[in-house]
């Protein structure tokens, strides 16, 4: 799902991969033949998450667009009228304005909060993404630097930033409470070795160097996860997860209900 944001108002593009579970219906319901004043919307079958993205981005006419997943919401109204607040007084060499996301289990327990380090507010080389739930995005800046690449299935939005970025655009960590909430498991929780695989090839496209102590351990815990699920199967692979984040003194997040 695709959200762009005008200053005055807000649209919805919704990009429905072909859906069979009565989600066409509705959205024909609220936009009948594919659009209404405040939404718009198709629905046929795509290569992935990056073709996606890339028709919302084509359908959009905002400043500004942000990405939510069908899990994802906005927090609240407030937490949306705050960042809209935020976005009016961004500079205009600012290309891409990123807030917190809180990670939640599929009741709605919030797990985690993800958003920039403080350290490195304006970098995302530095660390292994931004909460992209939580970014919006020039419009603008599909025309200058291209669409998503779709040879990504997972890692898209981390690449198309590491290339913004080193074309000079500006990304900067904005407001102090999350706008969105996003629940944990997604397509890089349920294959963590092609995410790494993706992201370690988005960071050689760019000259994005990791140090080598913590990609390995990221290559590790990855493959042994990865191996439990094989052997062991899925849910007892995420028992022994939160089993092991314990033991590090960190919360359960791969199985709370």
């Amino acid at each position: 799902m695709t959200t762009g944001m005008a200053l005055e108002a807000t649209e919805l593009v919704v990009i429905d991969g072909g859906s069979s579970d009565g989600t066409v219906a509705w959205l024909e319901s609220a936009a009948p033949g594919g659009s209404s004043a405040a939404m718009s919307w198709e629905s046929r079958q795509d290569s992935g998450i990056a073709e996606a993205w890339n028709r919302g981005v084509a359908r959009a006419s905002g400043e500004w667009v942000i990405f939510l997943g069908a899990d994802d919401r906005v927090v609240d109204a407030v937490a949306w009228n705050n960042a809209i607040g935020v976005m009016r007084e961004l500079p205009a060499s600012l290309g891409v304005a990123v807030f917190p996301v809180s990670v939640v289990s599929p009741s709605g327990t919030v797990l985690a909060e993800e958003r920039i380090p403080s350290s490195a507010p304006e970098s995302p080389r530095v660390h292994d993404s931004v909460p992209h739930q939580g970014a919006f995005h020039r419009r603008s800046l599909w025309a200058m630097h291209g669409g998503f690449d779709e040879s990504f299935a997972i890692a898209a939005d981390y690449e198309f930033l590491l290339r913004v970025q080193a074309a000079g655009v500006e990304i900067r960590a904005c407001g102090d409470r999350p706008l969105v909430a996003m629940r944990f498991g997604g397509a890089s929780k349920r294959n963590p070795l092609a995410n790494l695989r993706e992201f370690r090839r988005a960071q050689l496209m760019h000259g994005v160097r990791m140090p080598p102590l913590r990609r390995c351990r990221a290559w590790f815990s990855a493959a042994l996860r990865s191996a439990a699920a094989a052997t062991c199967g899925e849910s007892l692979a995420r028992r022994w997860a939160d089993r092991a984040r314990r033991l590090r003194g960190l919360p359960p997040v791969w199985d709370v209900p």
